[in-house]
Formats: structure tokens, C-alpha cells, sequence
């Protein structure tokens, strides 16, 4: 399973070089805009795309991509940054990370240069709008929101739990209510893929919160305890997929009925011919209380003080029309964080946009911002299956992965 740096994506401080692939060679760079990305593959080349789209208006400042694996993408920008040489004028992170850009003093402010332009708050969704927030300066400008869903496989709904999706909520009852009618025909309720983002969805369904109120990270706690343990007893109870299953394979060959996945699988899940697919909000805890978790892609401009305020100021024309023109990028199965682009009838027809279409579901989106939280998100990948086996004790793995991330945040 591809893990793309948009949802909670974990910065890497491997130092490997990697190739970079440019949507076109242009000689005069100060006339250009160049953009680091760490999404790469199909999804980087609907990217591409779309920023040809933008070259073809013929702009002033023409706009170049440069994408490289996401697993190197902070520790370029920050080299680059402190070596003040190479610095791209935008640069597209994920959510978490603006925060901990700005603590380390590596980014510029916004600020005056969307003032007076429709880049502003009012044209955006809220929640990805505020991630680029800090210190009530904007850092960040939203791109885009990869998210967590789930799919679902609609006749074996109808065949171990019909009526489940009807509402377009499902939760872990109805799921553990399949599971026990459909392991006796070998099939799986759930298919348990990329362990922190189901970890991180119900977490947060449950209460949990992954800072205290002075922004320290706490993860030892009985809430983290009781996530764990909901997939721990529906692994043993054998309604989950196993360790090392390819989960996207399995629910596609038609042995899986709910795939919690990202929202950027969408390419693949339209392949599928052998049986009625659908997407709808991920597993939920309490149906009363949906809580959804995303991560909100944002562009942003690390310090250069070489560069002219005529390519800041491109940059933000640039920004300004993704607002409008994003639906190319967009058929990634990505959303928008754009509210103008829901005024586009081909957009709503994506099956992922039902995650901004009402005012409910808009409310419902959560985005984890607390520094600190990607190395929970990566201690967690590194065990859970450690817990959900029983190999260890669940508190004392939580406790180690404090210690751990207390050792890296210096607390």
C-alpha cells in the first residue's frame, strides 16, 4: 500500500538523494516558481498536470514541480533552508508539520502578501484553513485533504449486515456483528491496514487528545489503552485481517466487507467490476458523534531572503487559482480545501466528496496539529501489531513509546 505524504505523513530524516522529476525545463529560474513535493507516482502526476494547466495561462512566473519521496522531503527543505541555497518558493507539507517548521524559525509569514486577495480564510474550509494558523499568522496556505475513510463492499453488507450503510455510518458494533457471521465463510469484516491512521481515527472517536493542555504529548493513557484493545479483541475474535495481509488485495478479490483506506485509493477502487463498491465516513465509535480524521496538505514558504517579493506574490496567484482550477489534482480521490470548488458539478460527482458536500460532514473533519504527533504516528506503525498479537503488554508499550517521544521532543 502506497503512503503518500498528505494524511499525518511522517518526516523522515534520511538523508538519500533522490531524482527529481520537473514538469519542464526552463532556463531563466528567477522568472520561475518552483514547488517541492513529496507526492510522486499517478497521484504526482495528476500534480503535474494541473500546474501545466496553470502554465498554459500563459502566467508571468511560470510554475515548476520538483517531486522526490516524501521520506526525504523535510530533510532537503531544511537543508537546503540553513545552507540558504536552492530554497524553493513553495513547498507542499503535510499539516502536522507546519507547527514544528515554525517552532525551528524555517518559515516565512504569508501575511502580507494575501492581504487584499481571495486567499483568506472566508474561501476555505475551515478546519484546513486553521492548520496553516500560528501565532495568528498564516504559514501555511491549504492545498488539498487526504483522509481516512472507509470503503465497503455493498453485497456483503447486504449479506452478513444489511441496512449498515444505509446511513452512511457505520460502527465497530456493526462491524463486530459481521464479523462473527462472516469468518465461518472465511471473509473478513475488517480489513487492519496502516495501523496508526486507524489507531489515530478511533483514538480520537474515543476522546483522545494527543497533547495536554500545555502541549506536551501524552500517550500513555487509558484511552490509547482501550483503542488498542478494541482491534486487539477483533483481530483475536478473527473479524480482522492479519499481519502482512495486503488488505487493498483482499478487499478487492471480494474477501473483505469494510476497508478502512485513504481517500487516495480511489484509482485503484475503480477497477473493480466484480462487485458494488462505496465510500463513506470510517468506522465510528459513537454514530452520534462522527469524528473524522484528516490531514490538510499546505503550501508554504521557507525563509529565502534572496527571494523577490514579485515571486512571493506569484506564488500567491498560483495559490488563487487552484482555488478554482483544482480538478485535475483532485481526481487523485483527494479533496479540496477550496469551498469554490464546490461549485463544480464534476467534483461532487467524486464519490470522496461527501466529506465537504453538508455542514455535518465538514464539522465532522478533524486535523491533528500538535507538535510531536508524528513520532507517536510512527511508534505506533512500528508496535501495534506487537499489541494486537499480545506479544507485549499494552501499557508498557504505550509507556515506552512516551519515553521515546519524550527523548525526541527533549520534554
Amino acid at each position: 500500500m502506497k503512503k503518500k505524504l498528505s494524511l499525518l505523513a511522517l518526516a523522515s530524516l534520511a538523508l538519500s538523494v533522490v531524482p527529481f522529476a520537473s514538469t519542464q525545463t526552463v532556463d531563466a529560474q528567477e522568472n520561475v516558481i518552483t514547488v517541492w513535493s513529496g507526492v510522486t507516482g499517478p497521484d504526482g502526476e495528476l500534480i503535474r498536470q494541473n500546474i501545466e494547466e496553470y502554465n498554459a495561462t500563459n502566467p508571468e512566473f511560470p510554475v515548476e514541480l520538483l517531486a522526490m519521496e516524501g521520506a526525504t522531503l523535510n530533510q532537503r527543505l531544511v537543508t537546503a533552508t540553513r545552507s540558504r541555497e536552492g530554497i524553493p518558493d513553495l513547498a507542499l507539507v503535510a499539516s502536522e508539520t507546519v507547527t514544528q517548521y515554525v517552532g525551528q524559525g524555517l518559515l516565512e509569514s504569508w501575511d502580507t502578501f494575501i492581504e487584499g486577495t481571495e486567499v483568506n480564510a472566508e474561501n476555505y474550509l475551515e478546519e484546513a484553513w486553521t492548520v496553516g494558523t500560528v501565532d495568528d499568522s498564516q504559514y501555511g496556505l491549504p492545498t488539498t485533504m487526504g483522509t481516512w475513510v472507509m470503503y465497503y463492499n455493498q453485497d456483503l453488507v447486504d449479506q452478513y449486515v444489511p441496512g449498515a450503510t444505509d446511513d452512511g455510518i457505520v460502527t465497530y458494533e456493526e462491524i463486530e456483528t459481521a464479523g462473527e457471521l462472516a469468518k465461518e465463510d472465511g471473509v473478513y469484516a475488517y480489513g487492519l491496514g496502516w495501523p496508526m491512521q486507524n489507531f489515530n481515527n478511533l483514538y480520537l472517536q474515543m476522546g483522545g487528545t494527543f497533547a495536554d493542555e500545555n502541549g506536551v504529548i501524552n500517550i500513555n493513557n487509558e484511552t490509547a489503552a482501550a483503542t488498542i484493545e478494541q482491534f486487539k479483541s477483533m483481530y483475536e475474535a478473527g473479524y480482522t485481517t492479519g499481519n502482512g495481509i495486503d488488505t487493498v488485495a483482499e478487499f478487492m478479490n471480494g474477501n473483505v466487507i469494510f476497508l478502512p483506506e485513504g481517500t487516495w485509493m480511489l484509482s485503484q477502487m475503480e477497477d473493480i467490476t466484480d462487485f458494488e463498491w462505496g465510500q463513506t465516513f470510517t468506522p465510528q465509535w459513537d454514530a452520534e458523534n462522527i469524528v473524522q480524521a484528516s490531514g490538510a496538505s499546505q503550501f508554504v514558504m521557507f525563509l529565502d531572503q534572496n527571494r523577490p517579493d514579485e515571486r512571493r506574490e506569484a506564488a500567491v496567484q498560483f495559490v488563487d487559482w487552484l482555488r478554482t482550477n483544482q480538478l485535475t489534482w483532485l481526481k487523485s480521490g483527494e479533496n479540496t480545501a477550496s469551498l469554490a470548488m464546490l461549485e463544480n458539478e464534476e467534483y461532487l460527482a467524486m464519490p470522496q466528496s461527501f466529506l465537504i458536500k453538508t455542514p455535518e460532514a465538514r464539522e465532522a473533519i478533524t486535523i491533528i496539529t500538535d507538535e510531536g504527533s508524528s513520532h507517536v504516528f510512527g511508534e505506533i506503525d512500528a508496535t501495534a501489531w506487537d499489541m494486537f498479537e499480545g506479544n507485549v503488554d499494552i501499557m508498557e508499550q504505550l509507556n515506552q513509546i512516551q519515553q521515546t517521544v519524550n527523548d525526541i521532543m527533549g520534554y
